[in-house]
C-alpha cells in the first residue's frame, strides 16, 4: 500500500497565520503533517509519496526522508492544471496494492472509543468536500476505481472505526480543534512527558517564576519563558519558543510560535501569530506595529540568505566594474544607430508593490553586429545590476514578473525573488510559475552562482541572439 498526502492545496484561511505552510500548522503543538505519517506507521504503510506546492522548502525540510515515521517519502510536485483525481489515476500502478490518500486540511479526530488496532478493518472509503477528495482509501485497484470513477461506497468509512474527519475550512475550524486538543483530546495522540491529572500538559525547558499562575487545562510548547504575575489558562495554547512578559493574562487562546507577548495585555479568545492578532469567529486579522505589544521572537532572514546576500552584492559589484567602460563605449553607438533602446516597463516589486524596470528592445527588425555584441556581453543587463547593488533586485533569482500581464502567477506566489537572471535565460523551455516555484524551493549560494554562470555563458556563446527571456 501507498499513501499520497497532497499539501498543494490552496488554503486561503491560513495566509492570515503567517508564513508557515498550512501542513506545517501546529495542532497541540504537532504540525498537522506529522499526524498523517505518525498515521501512516499506525496503518502499516512505508511508501509515501508527498506532493509538494507552496512551502515546498519548509515541508520537505521537516519530514525530511521519513526516518523519523519509519517510512519512505518521496517528493513530487503539483500540476495546476490537474485535479487530484486525474494525478491519481496517472499513477495507478502504484496503488495496484492499495491506497492511503490525504488531499487537503483534515484531521483524522479520534473518539474516545477509537484504538489503533481499529485501522485493520477500515473499509474502502471516501470523504469529500465540496466536492473535492479529502480523503481516499482502498486496499487493492478493484476497491479503488470506482472511487476514482464516483460511485461512492454506501458506508460510513472512517465514523465506523470512531474517527472524525474533521476539514479546517476556517481560521475559526483551525482553533476550534486546538481548543478541543487542550480540553483533553491531545492524549489520544501523544503522551506528554509533564502532564498533570487536571489535562495539562507542559514541554521542556519551560521557565515559570513562582509569582506565575498556571490555570489548567493548558498546553505549553518548549522553550518558552513567563514573566512575574502572568496569569496563563485556562484553555490556553501556547506554542514553542513564545515569552509572555509580565502582568499578562491570556484565556481561551492560541498562541502561535515565536511569539512575543508584551506587559499587561489580556489576550481572549484570540489568535496571536509574530505581530498579528486574529478573531477566530469571523478571520479578522490586525497586525500591530508597536514591537513592545506584540512581536516575532525571531529574525525572518536565515543566516545563510544573509550570508548569500552578501557574497553575491560583492559579485555584483566585480561584474558591474568589468561592465562599466563597455556599457559606456557601446552604449551611445547603440542609440546612435537607433537599432535599440532602453524602455521602462512595470514589474512586480516584493516590498514597494511595483517597480519600473529598463528593459533593452530592439527598435528595428534587421541584423546588427552592435545589437547582438550588446547583448552577447550581457550589457543590456548593466542598469538592473546597479539596482542589484542598491538593494532593489536579486543577482539570480525568479524572472521578474510584469504588471499587469504576470498578476495571476504572483497571486499563487508565497516568495517572490525578482532577480537579473534565472532560468529562462538559459532554458528554452522554461515556464514563469514552474521556475518561480522551483526557484523559491531550491534557492541556494551553490544555485545563485550556477545561474549566473549558465545564463552568462549561454548569452555569450548565443551571440546576444533573443532567447526564452524575450
Amino acid at each position: 500500500m501507498i499513501a499520497v498526502i497532497n499539501t498543494s492545496i490552496n488554503c486561503p484561511w491560513a495566509a492570515d497565520l503567517g508564513d508557515m505552510p498550512w501542513a506545517l500548522l501546529p495542532v497541540a503543538n504537532r504540525p498537522l503533517i506529522d499526524y498523517w505519517l505518525e498515521t501512516c506507521t499506525e496503518c502499516g504503510i512505508y511508501s509515501v509519496q508527498l506532493i509538494l506546492g507552496e512551502g515546498a522548502e519548509e515541508v520537505e525540510k521537516y519530514v525530511g526522508s521519513g526516518d523519523r515515521w519509519n517510512v519512505v517519502v518521496e517528493y513530487v510536485f503539483a500540476r495546476r492544471s490537474e485535479t487530484p483525481i486525474e494525478y491519481l489515476k496517472s499513477i495507478s500502478k502504484l496503488w495496484k496494492n492499495g491506497l492511503f490518500y490525504i488531499g487537503g486540511p483534515l484531521f483524522l479526530r479520534r473518539r474516545q472509543a477509537f484504538r489503533t488496532a481499529l485501522y485493520s478493518h477500515l473499509s474502502t472509503c471516501c470523504h469529500d468536500h465540496e466536492d473535492v477528495p479529502y480523503f481516499i482509501y482502498g486496499r487493492n485497484q478493484d476497491e479503488i476505481e470506482p472511487l476514482m470513477k464516483g460511485e461512492l461506497c454506501p458506508n460510513r468509512g472512517l465514523e465506523e472505526i470512531h474517527i472524525h474527519p474533521y476539514v479546517i475550512d476556517t481560521i475559526g475550524d483551525y482553533f476550534d480543534l486546538n481548543m478541543k486538543m487542550v480540553e483533553g483530546e491531545f492524549v489520544r495522540y501523544v503522551t506528554a512527558g509533564f502532564a498533570t491529572s487536571d489535562r495539562s500538559s507542559v514541554g521542556f525547558n519551560v521557565r515559570t517564576p513562582p509569582s506565575s499562575f498556571l490555570r489548567a487545562p493548558i498546553i505549553v510548547g518548549d522553550d518558552c519563558r513567563f514573566g512575574a504575575m502572568t496569569t496563563v489558562g485556562p484553555h490556553a495554547l501556547i506554542a514553542n519558543h513564545v515569552i509572555v512578559d509580565a502582568f499578562s493574562e491570556l484565556t481561551n487562546c492560541l498562541i502561535l510560535c515565536d511569539t512575543y507577548i508584551g506587559r499587561n495585555l489580556e489576550i481572549r479568545d484570540k489568535i496571536v501569530s509574530g505581530n498579528r492578532v486574529i478573531d477566530p469567529s469571523d478571520g479578522t486579522a490586525i497586525e500591530i506595529e508597536d514591537s513592545w505589544l506584540i512581536a516575532h521572537n525571531r529574525p525572518e532572514l536565515r543566516t545563510n540568505d544573509v550570508i548569500r546576500y552578501i557574497i553575491l552584492w560583492f559579485v555584483s559589484l566585480v561584474i558591474a566594474l568589468l561592465q562599466f567602460f563597455p556599457f559606456c563605449i557601446l552604449l551611445p553607438l547603440v542609440l546612435i544607430s537607433r537599432i535599440a533602446v532602453f524602455k521602462k516597463k512595470r514589474y512586480h516589486d516584493p516590498h514597494r508593490g511595483y517597480i519600473e524596470l529598463p528593459v533593452f528592445k530592439k527598435r528595428k527588425n534587421r541584423k546588427s553586429v552592435l545589437y547582438r555584441l550588446f547583448r552577447s556581453l550581457s550589457l543590456d543587463r548593466f542598469p538592473l545590476i546597479l539596482l542589484v547593488l542598491r538593494g532593489r533586485l536579486f543577482l539570480c533569482g525568479q524572472p521578474p514578473l510584469r504588471h499587469p500581464q504576470d498578476d495571476e502567477i504572483v497571486m499563487q506566489l508565497k516568495q517572490y525573488y525578482p532577480g537579473v537572471f534565472c532560468y529562462r535565460d538559459y532554458n528554452r523551455d522554461s515556464d514563469l510559475l514552474t521556475d518561480a516555484l522551483w526557484y523559491a524551493h531550491i534557492r541556494s549560494l551553490f544555485e545563485d552562482l550556477k545561474i549566473l554562470v549558465k545564463a552568462v555563458v549561454c548569452r555569450f556563446l548565443t551571440a546576444g541572439r533573443k532567447g526564452p527571456e524575450d
